[in-house]
């Protein structure tokens, strides 16, 4: 079984920055329910006992609360309220706060790090409960929108309805697209998830990729309930070969030009 707390529970710090406050982490094994399962686990019930009070003393000093616990699962979120992140300032309360020399979004080549990322001061509220319910929230602009350069609600709903007149054109081209032929799709060069938005009642799922030469939009794919990654086209993607149905490439080797040429022997 991996260690959690390896380099002072590291990995849990990077499970923290990645989730949005008011989500939620499950967690199905060791140490959890170690009373009923320590004998598989070539351990004492006193040293998976001791695991267990680690980590939930661990996650509660990063803001997180148990939410449920049966049997294998325990579930934790991640409190919204900024009363928990405002004691993290005691040099005495581990794990401390990140400071504000690294940008809190960036994540390509960016290393881990033993400290917590604070939410924006300016959150009110968590983000899920200023956000529409699925799937109202399909086409409704994030509040997010407005960090991004050149983001706004009207440039949202241009997208949306360019990418709506775009799939009829491309269903009659290809008249698989909508069918169970076609279920594994990536979005190679997305902007804010129009395509897949687009395609959203067929039997489908999109892999919306935002490239790195392009403004980081990924906050507004996951805003509206939709699946992404960051991506650097110069190099592979982390995916087994030949597992996407149909790839979709909008603009992305005009846009990678001035970085590499692209030669065909």
């Amino acid at each position: 079984m991996m260690n959690i707390f390896v380099s002072g529970g590291i990995y849990l710090l990077e499970v923290h920055r990645i989730l949005r406050p008011g989500g939620f982490w499950v967690l199905s094994g060791p140490p959890v329910n170690y009373e009923h399962r320590w004998r598989g686990w070539n351990t004492t019930i006193e040293e998976q006992r001791s695991d267990y009070k680690k980590l939930q003393d661990l996650l509660t000093s990063m803001c997180f609360k148990l939410y449920a616990k049966k049997d294998d699962i325990a579930v934790w979120q991640k409190l919204s309220d900024s009363s928990c992140y405002n004691k993290l300032s005691n040099p005495d309360v581990y794990p401390p706060k990140c400071d504000d020399s690294l940008e809190p979004d960036s994540a390509w080549y960016t290393p881990l790090r033993p400290c917590v990322v604070v939410p924006r001061p300016n959150l009110k509220k968590s983000v899920l409960e200023s956000m529409p319910k699925w799937p109202e929230r399909l086409h409704v602009a994030p509040e997010r929108i407005s960090d991004i350069h050149g983001g706004s609600a009207s440039a949202f709903k241009h997208d949306d309805s360019k990418w709506n007149v775009r799939v009829k054109h491309y269903k009659k081209l290809l008249p698989a697209l909508g069918t169970d032929k076609i279920r594994n799709v990536m979005d190679m060069n997305t902007l804010y998830g129009g395509f897949a938005a687009a395609v959203i009642d067929d039997p489908l799922w999109v892999m919306n990729v935002v490239s790195s030469y392009a403004a980081n939009t990924l906050a507004v794919v996951y805003d509206r309930g939709l699946i992404g990654t960051y991506h650097d086209w110069c190099e592979a993607f982390s995916t087994y070969p030949r597992t996407y149905d149909l790839l979709h490439l909008d603009g992305l080797f005009t846009a990678e030009s001035h970085r590499y040429y692209i030669t065909w022997n």
